[in-house]
């Protein structure tokens, strides 16, 4: 990825309103709602957006961006569980590099700003969209605190990676370390469990680094792998956990519920005492 700002020139806070009023407008992001406007401070905002409010209108610190790339059903179930006080936090916007992925669509829907990241090669050409650098500040803009890719396929860029370390989870929908690495996502990660013959398999939360598939495990929950399964049962299990412990592992984190170990492994501890998981 282009690791520059605007033709080369270091990325500046009057730099990112531009870019970003531009993205907005442009073709390479998604705009949702209303027009967004630059202060006279120079700030980039949503109309419509109040970006250090929670839905009901009262202070909420803990805003979290999405990413996706599909269907967005582990958008909706961690959107969910902010809806209903499971995970104390925020949406504040969604990012995807597919303008008509479900996930995109229903963000639409819902009123949730959305950001089209990486750029198309011709808004690169065009100098349009937000190098990974003006993605940060995008999100600063928003008071994003957390980051949650939830089958987002494109590579994270290490500034992202750098700005949010240890803010940032994954998921991936099997046992990691087994069943990883590149091109392993969706129905082909389901396909090497069943033809392996494993008898257990699913989803891990893991913290995000700039090795694929590489960060500390935070929750992984573990469903069984029968003999007759097809793929397609194997997914839908798997599935089904997922919508589970993604909102788990972030309410942890927002919560402060995460300590490391001193080998850098996270642990989580339980909202009701000292017990660790």
């Amino acid at each position: 990825h282009d690791t520059t700002g605007a033709r080369g020139a270091t990325p500046t806070l009057a730099m990112s309103c531009v870019s970003a009023q531009r993205a907005w407008h442009h073709p390479g992001v998604v705009r949702v709602g209303k027009t967004p406007k630059v202060s006279r401070r120079g700030r980039f905002v949503r109309a419509a957006t109040a970006a250090s409010a929670g839905d009901d209108g009262r202070p909420n610190k803990n805003r979290v961006a999405v990413f996706v790339s599909g269907g967005g059903s582990n958008l909706r179930a961690l959107h969910a569980a902010m809806q209903d006080g499971s995970v104390d936090a925020q949406l504040a916007v969604v990012v995807s590099n597919a303008l008509d992925c479900g996930g995109v669509l229903w963000a639409q829907e819902n009123n949730i700003p959305t950001l089209r990241y990486p750029p198309t090669k011709q808004d690169k050409a065009d100098g349009v969209g937000l190098t990974p650098e003006l993605l940060v500040v995008a999100l600063d803009e928003l008071n994003v605190g957390f980051v949650c890719l939830a089958g987002y396929l494109r590579l994270i860029p290490p500034a992202l990676c750098q700005r949010y370390e240890k803010k940032m989870l994954n998921i991936h929908p099997a046992l990691l370390p087994a069943f990883g690495g590149k091109g392993m996502h969706g129905n082909a990660v389901h396909a090497a469990v069943v033809a392996s013959g494993a008898r257990v398999t699913g989803p891990t939360i893991h913290f995000v680094t700039e090795q694929f598939d590489e960060g500390k495990i935070l929750a992984q929950r573990v469903v069984p792998v029968f003999p007759t399964d097809s793929v397609d049962d194997v997914a839908h299990r798997v599935l089904k956990e997922e919508h589970r412990v993604f909102p788990h592992a972030l309410s942890a984190l927002v919560d402060g519920r995460v300590e490391f170990r001193e080998d850098g492994v996270p642990k989580i501890k339980k909202k009701d005492g000292d017990a660790w998981e």
